[in-house]
C-alpha cells in the first residue's frame, strides 16, 4: 500500500470520525434539552404534591373500619 492510498483512507475515516462526532453532539443537545424540561415538569408536580398536602387533611382517609366489619 502506498503512502498516497493510506492517507486517502485516513481522511475518509477522519471525515467520517468528524461527521459522527457532529450528529452525536446534536443528539446531546436534544437530550440535555428535553432533560430540562422533565426536570422542571417534575419539580412543578412536586411543587403541586406539597403544595396540596399542606392545604389541609381534607383529602385523608378517615381512620374507620370498613363496613364489611
Amino acid at each position: 500500500m502506498d503512502i498516497e492510498s493510506r492517507i486517502a483512507q485516513l481522511e475518509e475515516r477522519l471525515t467520517w470520525l468528524q461527521q459522527h462526532a457532529a450528529e452525536q453532539d446534536k443528539v446531546i443537545n436534544s437530550q440535555s434539552v428535553e432533560i430540562k424540561k422533565l426536570t422542571t415538569a417534575l419539580l412543578t408536580l412536586k411543587n403541586r404534591i406539597s403544595e396540596s398536602a399542606s392545604d389541609g387533611d381534607e383529602r385523608e382517609m378517615p381512620d374507620e373500619r370498613p363496613p364489611h366489619y
